[in-house]
């Protein structure tokens, strides 16, 4: 699964992590009509969202991101996916902020969610994003799932950094 709308994904995984699966785009793709492009916002969990529902004005729910999903079949393909065998999560460069709150949440605590990998940035010798990503990723589990989460996370020595793409 993929969250950006390039192909920036497509020149990692055809060098470095082979993959038996299709790519799923989740947010749509640059120029492709029949994958449209999902902006916006994601995290129903917030206590303000049922706030917004309350207003029953449709045109504050636009730019939340669970109605742009039913534009493709792409969130049903991950669903179908993470139902059908054991997976690992790798994030490469994904903030896990909360604006895909919804969809992480549903990913990582589900049982076939085995592990989840952090491809970290290196900001320099001896600084780099794991620590702050695992608080990022931690936000996506209830309060019923952080025992989960403790064992789900990759620990950092068997963690790589991002490595720069060469043309």
């Amino acid at each position: 699964m993929n969250f950006n709308y390039t192909k920036t994904l497509e020149f990692y995984t055809n060098r470095n992590f082979r993959t038996k699966n299709n790519l799923i785009n989740i947010h749509g793709e640059l120029v492709n009509l029949s994958n449209p492009i999902i902006f916006g916002y994601g995290d129903e969990m917030d206590p303000n969202y049922e706030k917004i529902e309350n207003l029953n004005n449709n045109e504050f729910l636009k730019n939340i991101k669970s109605f742009g999903y039913f534009q493709s079949s792409n969130y049903q393909d991950i669903i179908r996916f993470i139902d059908s065998e054991n997976f690992t999560v790798k994030i490469l460069g994904h903030s896990c902020g909360l604006s895909d709150r919804i969809l992480l949440n549903t990913i990582f605590e589900h049982p076939n969610c085995k592990a989840i990998k952090i491809y970290y940035y290196q900001k320099s010798e001896t600084e780099n994003d794991y620590f702050e990503k695992t608080q990022e990723i931690s936000r996506h589990f209830k309060a019923s799932g952080k025992g989960n989460m403790r064992t789900k996370i990759v620990p950092f020595e068997k963690c790589q950094p991002l490595l720069p793409y060469k043309l």
